[in-house]
């Protein structure tokens, strides 16, 4: 007796989003919104980017304003 199953994981995918060359990138494309049907990994990935991406953005402030009152001093 034959069973054919999917994966229902593997085709709620975001890869049909992404175009095909993606893959041969040198940096991936990383989805930047919460979407329908993500895992629990593809969407924590996404908060810590956007934290990441706040912290650093923080950080550069920071070093600007510490440079400039280097140069009035």
């Amino acid at each position: 007796m034959n069973i054919l199953s999917s994966n229902s994981d593997f085709a709620t995918s975001s890869f049909s989003d992404k175009d095909v060359l993606s893959a041969f990138k040198q940096e991936p494309e990383k989805s930047m919104t919460i979407q329908k049907g993500m895992s629990p990994n593809e969407i924590s990935d996404v908060v810590s980017e956007k934290v990441i991406a706040l912290v650093r953005k923080q950080f550069q402030l920071t070093k600007e304003q510490f440079q400039s009152k280097e140069i009035k001093q």
